[in-house]
């Protein structure tokens, strides 16, 4: 029997029909589960799809509303507040509010937090911005008993005597204003910290201002990771004054980053074995290029020694550029535990790679990045000795990956013949590049296929825009 498009689009809508019912015969609590996932806008969206979710989102313990989505401020409030007024006597899972808008009473905002606190929130993210009115946290906040995980931005925090966040184990804390009522606001963020004492994930988002603590010391017994940014892009951080200085004793620590241009020194303490960085700092140093036997060596040897027992480490450009100048002068401390290293070179310090291998002698991976200077043409006539070989190369080293995002003029060919020839147990050598013609890409064959290898068990490869060449293939 034929069946006409009509009755094919019926039977389709039927389909969809059903589908709807049985969505909808589900549960209230697994429905509002469903709804969890998903911003507040969206969720009261679905009042139109029938009867039966007319009020159902009004269930969803969960406030996530971005305040910009509002014509008007009052309009924002007199939602909000008719929400929170439905969940009086229940539990709030989720609070989060976020939008760049001017009108915004932040004294609203700030009493919400307060009754968000009340019905035992569990995780609450506020996003301001420094053009609106900034306001103090409320003071129930520091004594949430549930609160898990804590992001705010552009609020005031103040200096208590008892503070306690028993269950707090997630806090992002970005362009705060601490104050403790003095000249002296260190002790806010340190305190803020310390009453966490089952804290596992913190970032701390800083600007150049004089409102941020000058030495951020961040002591933790329960802390697995920590990232600290200071942003000095804002205009207000032009001129600023004073030598910031970092403490860090989180003995369980498993992954720290930090990108820091403006503080002068970072001290860090009982840094576990196990522990992953990524480094970005630079010691408050503004021209890197023109370093001289002023510069005191000694921020730099803190945060070595701090750092000597981590297994994994990123050193990013700038701060290996003034590493290399530390190098000439003094000798690096030895990183018996790191098995993977990846820095960033200029090709200009490549002569200081050995140096620094050699501090690594049970090395097992590395990623060399070789980077390009703006507005600067590099020497690319290197020279890397192989008279004395860094005892990684013989006995541990297995994987090496140079990365070079532009065409040189032979640096990474060097370097290239250097780990191969050198290196006794490599295993994979990959060199990633790009060109911009087939021209030298045949010159970049040419020659990697012409560089030996010590290791009979070194398998490399050349990697030219994204398509990867075998050197047993390229000598066929």
């Amino acid at each position: 029997m034929q069946i006409t498009c009509l009755e094919c689009f019926s039977q389709k809508r039927n389909q969809m029909s059903n589908r709807g019912d049985r969505i909808s015969s589900l549960p209230d609590d697994l429905l509002c589960q469903i709804l969890s996932n998903l911003p507040t806008k969206n969720v009261v969206s679905t009042s139109i799809l029938s009867t039966r979710w007319r009020n159902l989102w009004l269930s969803n313990p969960l406030f996530d509303i971005d305040i910009d989505d509002f014509d008007d401020f009052n309009d924002f409030v007199s939602f909000a507040s008719g929400f929170l007024d439905f969940h009086k006597d229940s539990c709030l899972h989720k609070f989060k509010i976020f939008g760049k808008r001017k009108d915004v009473s932040m004294c609203t905002i700030m009493w919400w937090l307060h009754n968000a606190v009340k019905r035992k929130i569990r995780h609450l993210d506020v996003e301001c911005y420094l053009e609106q009115t900034i306001d103090m946290v409320p003071l129930s906040l520091y004594l949430s008993e549930t609160l898990v995980s804590l992001r705010v931005k552009c609020l005031v925090l103040v200096c208590f005597e008892f503070v306690s966040l028993p269950n707090l184990k997630v806090m992002h804390l970005e362009e705060i204003i601490y104050s403790d009522g003095d000249d002296d606001d260190d002790d806010t963020l340190e305190n803020f910290i310390s009453s966490c004492p089952v804290l596992e994930d913190l970032t701390v988002v800083r600007i150049v201002d004089e409102t941020d603590v000058k030495v951020l010391r961040v002591r933790s017994q329960s802390l697995n990771s920590l990232k600290i940014v200071v942003d000095c892009t804002k205009e207000w951080c032009i001129g600023a004054n004073g030598d910031w200085k970092v403490f860090i004793d989180a003995p369980r620590l498993a992954y720290l980053s930090l990108t820091d241009t403006y503080s002068v020194s970072f001290e860090i303490s009982n840094l576990g074995s196990s522990a992953e960085v990524d480094i970005d700092v630079s010691f408050k140093v503004n021209k890197i290029w023109d370093l001289d036997d002023s510069f005191d060596r000694s921020n730099v040897c803190i945060l070595l020694t701090g750092l000597a027992s981590v297994r994994d480490m990123t050193i990013r450009e700038t701060t290996l550029k003034i590493m290399c100048h530390y190098l000439k002068h003094e000798p690096m401390p030895q990183f018996h535990n790191m098995t993977r290293l990846q820095v960033d070179f200029y090709i200009s310090d490549l002569e200081m790679l050995p140096g620094i291998l050699e501090s690594c002698p049970n090395l097992k991976l590395l990623v060399v990045d070789l980077q390009k200077v703006r507005g600067r043409v590099e020497n690319e006539e290197i020279s890397l000795s192989s008279s004395s070989v860094p005892k990684c190369l013989q006995s541990s080293l297995e994987d090496v990956a140079i990365i070079r995002p532009n065409y040189g003029n032979g640096a990474e060919m060097k370097l290239s013949k250097y780990f191969l020839e050198n290196s006794l147990v490599l295993k994979r050598f990959t060199l990633d590049m790009d060109c911009d013609n087939e021209e030298q890409e045949n010159i970049i064959f040419e020659q990697f296929e012409t560089v030996q290898r010590r290791s009979s068990a070194c398998e490399a490869s050349l990697v030219v825009r994204d398509m990867m060449y075998p050197l047993s293939e390229l000598m066929l």
